[in-house]
C-alpha cells in the first residue's frame, strides 16, 4: 500500500547539513550574531548544503501536497532589491522556490569577498560554473556539446541473457564487443562492429560468465572472463570445488581470441586490470565459496615477465565482492572494492585502498548496502567516487529497493572521501561514466542518464525505457557517440545514438 505523509513532527532543516562544531563550517557558510542572536550567513551555493527529502520524510511514497517552511531572515535593508533563492524543492525537472522579493537576477551571481576567498558562480543560462581566484572569474566547467535526444539503432539478438558487455579496440580490426551470456550451452561471444552495428564475430565457451574485462600489454589485446560455473565437468546440483576464470590473447595469426591462461576463481563477479610502475595487475572479486561462504579472499595477480604468466601478489578479504575499479589522483593508486554480502546483511562496509611500498593497504572504509559496483570520475580537478547500492536486507527480514546510491568527492585536505550527494535508486547494478566528465548513466526501470548541474550536483536529464538492463556502456565510432545496453532478462541488447547540439 502507498503512503501519504502525515502527522510528521516539525524538523530542523539546518541540522541536516550543518556541523555542530562551528569550526568546521563547509566553504561558503559563516557564523553570524546580531542583537544577541546567532545565525548563519551563506555566501556561495555549496551541494553539501543539499540533501535527499527521504531523510524528511519517513516511511512516505509520496511528497506532501502541503507543507511550511519558517524561516528567520536578517535583511540590510540599504542593499538593493533582487530575488533570491533561499530553498528549493526538485523532483526531476520541476521546481518549487521559497523566494525572498527583492530584485530580478538571472542565475546565483556571487561576487569575491573582500577577504580573498575563491568562490564560484554556476550560470544556468549558459551551463558553465566558473571560479573566482582572486582575479577574475574562471571558466572551470563550460558545455561546449549537450546531449540533446536519443535514437535507437541497433536491437541486438543474443543467444542468451545478457550480464555484462565490455567494448573495447583491436589493432588493425577495429572496435568489438564481448557479452557475457548467461547460458553455459551456447557460452558468450565477441562481437565487431560494422558500419550498420555490431555482428557476431567469434563464439567462446563460459561456464555461466558474469563479465569480461580487456586489457592490453604492450601491443598485446587480452580479454579475461568471469566464470560463476566450474566447466563441463561440473555436475548438476553439485557444488563446484574447480571454477576458473580463462585469459584470452587476440592472435594475430587467427584473427581469433585464443585460450592463454586460466585462474581458480570463487564465483568470480568482475575482473580489473591497471599498470603501477610498468607492471601489468589483475583483480579478482571473488563473490563467495560454496553456498554460504561470502567472506573470502579477492585475489591480486602481478604478470611475470620471465614466466609469461600472472601470479598471485596479494590476497584481500572481501565479503560477497561483486566489483573493484582501480584508479590514480597524482601520485597515488586507489583500488576499491563494492562489497554486497556477508552472508547475514547487505549492511556491510566497502573498502578504498591506497598502494603503498609495493602493496594495497586500507584507505578508508564506507557503508554501503549491497554495493555491485563503483565509478570514478573527474570534472576539472574534482574527483568523484559513486557507488551502486542494491537494496538492503538484513537476516530473514524483508529486501528494500528503493534506496540511495551515494557519490562521495575526494577532500584533499582531509584526505578522505565525503559524502556530496545521495541519488535514489531501484535495484542498481552499475554506472556508467560519459567521457563528458559531466554525465552518469545508471541502469533502473527507466533507464536514467544524470548530469552534473553546477551547485545542484547530478540531477536527472533523459530517461531510456531498457528490458532488465545489467550493464551500460559507452564508445565512439567516426565522431559519433553510442551506448550499448545489456540484459539481464531478455536474450538482446540495445545500441542507442547519442545526438548533440
Amino acid at each position: 500500500m502507498w503512503a501519504f505523509c502525515k502527522c510528521l513532527p516539525p524538523l530542523d532543516l539546518l541540522s541536516f547539513v550543518l556541523e555542530r562544531d562551528t569550526s568546521k563550517l563547509m566553504p561558503g557558510v559563516h557564523m553570524r550574531q546580531a542583537g544577541g542572536v546567532r545565525g548563519v550567513r551563506f555566501s556561495s551555493p555549496h551541494p553539501s548544503l543539499s540533501f535527499p527529502s527521504s531523510q524528511l520524510l519517513v516511511n512516505c511514497d509520496f511528497f506532501p501536497q502541503e507543507f511550511s517552511i519558517v524561516v528567520t531572515l536578517k535583511i540590510n535593508h540599504n542593499a538593493h532589491k533582487r530575488n533570491e533563492y533561499i530553498f528549493s524543492v526538485l523532483e526531476e525537472r520541476k521546481e518549487e522556490n521559497g523566494t525572498v522579493e527583492e530584485e530580478k537576477d538571472e542565475g546565483t551571481h556571487l561576487e569575491r569577498d573582500i577577504n580573498g576567498e575563491e568562490q564560484l558562480w554556476f550560470n544556468p543560462l549558459r551551463k558553465g560554473l566558473y571560479l573566482c581566484d582572486g582575479t577574475g572569474w574562471v571558466p572551470v566547467l563550460e558545455e561546449h556539446k549537450r546531449l540533446d535526444y536519443v535514437l535507437e539503432h541497433q536491437v541486438l539478438t543474443t543467444s542468451s541473457e545478457t550480464y555484462d558487455v565490455e567494448v573495447f579496440q583491436v589493432p588493425d580490426m577495429g572496435l568489438m564487443a564481448a557479452m557475457a551470456h548467461r547460458s553455459t550451452a551456447s557460452g558468450s561471444a565477441v562481437y565487431l562492429w560494422k558500419h550498420t552495428g555490431f555482428q557476431l564475430y567469434q563464439n567462446i565457451s563460459t561456464y555461466g560468465a558474469l563479465s569480461w574485462r580487456h586489457f592490453s600489454m604492450g601491443n598485446k589485446t587480452f580479454l579475461v572472463v568471469s566464470n560463476s560455473g566450474g566447466g563441463p565437468e561440473e555436475h548438476p546440483g553439485k557444488e563446484s570445488e574447480t571454477e576458473i576464470s580463462v585469459i584470452y590473447k587476440w592472435s594475430k595469426r587467427r584473427k581469433k581470441f585464443v585460450r592463454y591462461q586460466t585462474l581458480q576463481t570463487h564465483c568470480a563477479r568482475d575482473w580489473e586490470a591497471f599498470h603501477i610502475n610498468q607492471n601489468t595487475y589483475l583483480v579478482v572479486a571473488n563473490h563467495r565459496q560454496g553456498n554460504n561462504n561470502h567472506t573470502i579472499n579477492s585475489v591480486v595477480y602481478k604478470w611475470n615477465r620471465l614466466t609469461k604468466s600472472f601470479e598471485v601478489h596479494q590476497m584481500l578479504q572481501t565479503s560477497g565482492a561483486y566489483d573493484w575499479e582501480f584508479f590514480t589522483v597524482g601520485p597515488y593508486h586507489f583500488l576499491v572494492v563494492a562489497n554486497a554480502f556477508d552472508g547475514v546483511t547487505t549492511h556491510v562496509d566497502s573498502v578504498i585502498y591506497v598502494w603503498v611500498n609495493g602493496s594495497f593497504e586500507v584507505f578508508q572504509t564506507i557503508k554501503t548496502f549491497c554495493a555491485t559496483d563503483w565509478e570514478m570520475f573527474q570534472i576539472g580537478s574534482r574527483v568523484f567516487l559513486v557507488v551502486a547500492n542494491g537494496h538492503r536486507l538484513h537476516g530473514n527480514g524483508p529486501s528494500r529497493y528503493a534506496i540511495n546510491s551515494t557519490i562521495y568527492e575526494l577532500d584533499l585536505n582531509g584526505q578522505l572521501f565525503v559524502r556530496f550527494q545521495d541519488i535514489v535508486t531501484y535495484r542498481y547494478l552499475t554506472f556508467q561514466q560519459h567521457p563528458s566528465q559531466s554525465e552518469i548513466i545508471h541502469p533502473d526501470c527507466l533507464r536514467n542518464q544524470t548530469q552534473w548541474q553546477g551547485y545542484e550536483g547530478f540531477v536527472p536529464v533523459h530517461w531510456l525505457p531498457t528490458i532488465g538492463c545489467s550493464d551500460w556502456e559507452f564508445f565512439s565510432s567516426k565522431g559519433d557517440s553510442y551506448l550499448i545496453y545489456s540484459s539481464a532478462r531478455a536474450p538482446l541488447s540495445k545500441v542507442f545514438k547519442l545526438k548533440t547540439h
